[in-house]
């Protein structure tokens, strides 16, 4: 039969997860001949041989990836044969214009383990061991194709034996671009906070593990930057941990040795250990146990707590060699900044908090945290997206212009896109600050570089004071596009689910605050939504909150401004609330209700649950982002539904104020857990019943729900029963986060709809 010559183009995720040499390998075996390259954005392959062969490859390069591969698109045409011998894998090719999509960073692989353990496999006791099944990759690249000139691997040159494995076809190391042994290989060492070298290498491992099992406090350098490790079964190093950080209560992640271990300590189903044990190896959201036998100081006043398992071949070897089976592994980062990845500067930042430092020398190219995700209703919820996931390819269901989304200030990504491809970035945080603020343009301008973006229009939020907004005005001038806080998160909803161009839906948005066309802060909102623009139809009552800001950090302003109108002067005051300076505050933000002085208005669902919180004694302080909302959580988790709160809506706006009012009637003669249960409840058939009422008068048949209070359990519960028995399709979210780590999607759809429109 007639030879003849395929070109091929392969794109998704093809560069630095081995196909190439799986490429090699399938080729051979159906008696091909050609070559295999990277290029800027795929792989090229030359394939000449019989028809049925080629037809046979072809099928084979989706149905037998490598396991950490993604092929987004196939492309093929019919070429001049040229007659070619054999079937070889060239160097790689820049192309400057196209866009790549680079490989997360992956857990350390079963096969990696064995060799690490192996007494007679030169990878022994060696915790940078990796192949092209595993081991970073995002977090070490500089700039495309992934080869390893252009990663941090790149000051240390190969071994003999290491360089025999990258360049044989067959070995699982070929083309590894992170393999190394302790050869030629980056090197731990354990020292004091002065930086003294106390050991290195394994040693480092035992010297390291003894001492947290003694109580310190060891800053470990990973694959993206510093955790802050001690013994999670110990209630003086939790307690050190925490005073040294200046955090009273916001929970700490914790890392186990295995997923029995974790049974141990926690409440575990078949899909959140299916999520636990993923290649990803994320943090999961889960319920503490009856059992509960680590730190209470944990994860203080609450049902759950994050848990992961050892990713890295330096969490492995720690817990082998450690009499504790749980640890506190939490970002090593002062409040508000980016967490923190070189080792001079954690030796300055840190060395307040941490006893001893676990360093490796190589350069991490880009800081990555560890992702979050938590099951509500028995799907699967971003809190976090970073580690496992960053940069991955986020399809969009239509294709845009060159755009970027610069996202909000607090919890913060960047997302840029093009054609039907999005790259949201790792979390960023707090942008108020000016080293945040530095790092998100850093951020952007590697992601850039990385994807071959450059943005045309700049999508960022309505707030005209947040440093984003005013980066993305530098940038893109007349370009930028203003997006509305609560709109971004309904777009970001609408593309998750795919929706296609032309579709309309009542989106409900649910958080803290977001800044109103009407100069208002919202944050319980109902819209009606397309691409293209959306209407208000419906929302939370306005109240007041005196002092601003102040009224979230300290929610009993807030109670007494949604009560205001309806207690008199005394019963305010007798109110059993919490003020930092005492009566004489409470007075104050009375006369400032009185007088209408120094108050923001808020329709924000967040600081209704803020205000039940306070009100019932759960919390009377916010020392992190939602705090009293998720303490409130906790304790309606062992409530019933035995009240009767009022459900007031009236021309498309749900009374607080009843509700609050009702809780504060049934104080004295109903059970605390069953009033939390009771507000959560009513709150969210308030919110439904307005989404379904607008959905029947402009017959949209679906409703979807985001923001942060998607997260809460109850609420996301009750408003999809309510939704879905009246008869209508509910959405949430499932491959971004419904928090503010999906407002930059939103914001950078809307800029290229608009660009797609004109």
């Amino acid at each position: 039969m007639q030879t003849q010559c395929r070109k091929i183009n392969v794109s998704g995720v093809v560069q630095g997860v081995g196909f190439r040499p799986f490429v090699h390998h399938i080729a051979i075996e159906n008696g091909l001949c050609g070559y295999v390259k990277n290029t800027g954005n795929d792989v090229e392959i030359v394939s000449e041989g019989k028809k049925e062969n080629i037809e046979r490859f072809l099928h084979e390069l989706q149905s037998k990836r490598p396991p950490l591969a993604s092929v987004d698109q196939i492309r093929t045409k019919v070429s001049r044969v040229s007659g070619f011998s054999n079937f070889s894998i060239l160097d790689s090719e820049q192309d400057e214009s196209a866009r790549s999509i680079i490989p997360p960073d992956t857990a350390i692989c079963s096969d990696c383990l064995r060799d690490m353990y192996d007494s007679k496999d030169r990878h022994f006791h060696y915790p940078f061991t990796s192949c092209t099944n595993c081991g970073p990759r995002y977090s070490l690249v500089s700039s495309l194709p992934f080869d390893r000139g252009n990663t941090s691997m790149d000051q240390f040159p190969l071994c003999t034996e290491c360089s025999l494995e990258y360049k044989f076809p067959s070995d699982r190391r070929f083309h590894a671009q992170a393999t190394c042994c302790p050869e030629c290989g980056p090197v731990l060492s354990f020292t004091n906070c002065s930086g003294d070298v106390l050991a290195s290498g394994h040693d480092a491992i035992l010297r390291c593990a003894e001492l947290i099992d003694e109580g310190s406090i060891v800053a470990i350098k990973g694959y993206g930057g510093f955790h802050l490790v001690c013994d999670a079964t110990s209630d003086s190093a939790v307690l050190n941990l925490r005073d040294s950080l200046n955090r009273s209560a916001q929970p700490f992640a914790v890392m186990a040795k295995d997923i029995d271990t974790v049974s141990s300590f926690a409440c575990i189903n078949a899909e959140e250990s299916s999520l636990l044990q993923s290649r990803q190896l994320p943090i999961v959201v889960l319920d503490k146990n009856g059992d509960f036998s680590l730190s209470s100081h944990i994860a203080p006043d609450l049902h759950n707590m994050g848990v992961m398992l050892p990713y890295s071949g330096t969490h492995h070897l720690l817990f082998d060699n450690t009499d504790s089976a749980v640890y506190v592994m939490t970002s090593a980062n002062l409040p508000g900044l980016p967490m923190l990845t070189d080792s001079e500067e954690a030796l300055s930042d840190l060395s307040r908090i941490a006893d001893h430092f676990l360093l490796h020398n190589y350069v991490i190219r880009n800081r990555i945290d560890d992702s979050v995700i938590r099951l509500i209703n028995g799907k699967k919820a971003f809190i976090r997206r970073s580690r496992g996931f960053v940069p991955e390819r986020i399809e969009l269901p239509f294709s845009i212009e060159s755009v970027i989304g610069v996202g909000p200030e607090l919890n913060t990504t960047v997302t840029l896109a093009k054609d039907n491809n999005a790259y949201i970035s790792q979390y960023i945080g707090n942008t108020s600050h000016f080293e945040t603020a530095q790092y998100h343009k850093q951020v952007i301008s590697d992601l850039e570089r990385l994807t071959k973006i450059n943005p045309y229009r700049w999508g960022c939020d309505l707030h005209p004071e947040f440093n984003t907004t005013r980066f993305a005005q530098e940038q893109g001038g007349n370009r930028t596009v203003f997006v509305q806080h609560h709109y971004a998160h309904i777009v970001s909803l609408m593309v998750d689910n795919l929706l296609p161009a032309d579709s309309r839906i009542i989106g409900i948005a649910l958080d803290g605050a977001g800044y109103g066309e009407d100069g208002t802060i919202w944050g319980g909102e109902v819209f009606e939504a397309t691409y293209s623009g959306y209407e208000r139809v419906a929302h939370l009552m306005e109240q007041s909150m005196p002092g601003g800001d102040m009224a979230a950090i300290y929610p009993s302003r807030m109670v007494l401004g949604m009560l205001h109108d309806v207690l008199e002067p005394e019963e305010l005051r007798e109110l059993p609330l919490y003020f930092r300076h005492g009566e004489s505050e409470r007075n104050v933000v009375l006369q400032q209700l009185e007088r209408n002085v120094n108050l923001v208005r808020t329709s924000s669902f967040a600081r209704v649950l803020d205000s039940a919180a306070a009100l019932l004694g759960i919390s009377h302080y916010r020392s992190y982002q939602g705090e009293p909302a998720m303490k409130l959580e906790s304790v309606a988790r062992d409530g019933v539904h035995d009240l009767d709160l009022p459900v007031v809506c009236k021309r498309g706006v749900l009374d607080t104020t009843s509700l609050l009012y009702g809780l504060y009637e049934r104080l004295d003669s109903h059970d605390v857990r069953d009033l939390a249960y009771s507000i959560e409840d009513a709150l969210a058939v308030g919110v439904a019943e307005l989404a379904v009422s607008a959905a029947k008068k402009r017959s949209i048949d679906v409703i979807g729900l985001s923001g942060g209070v998607a997260y809460n359990e109850h609420i996301t519960g009750r408003i999809c029963e309510v939704v879905k028995d009246s008869g209508f399709e509910f959405l949430t979210h499932n491959r971004i986060p419904c928090g503010d780590g999906g407002v930059s999607l939103g914001q950078a759809v809307v800029a290229g709809y608009s660009e797609r429109r004109s």
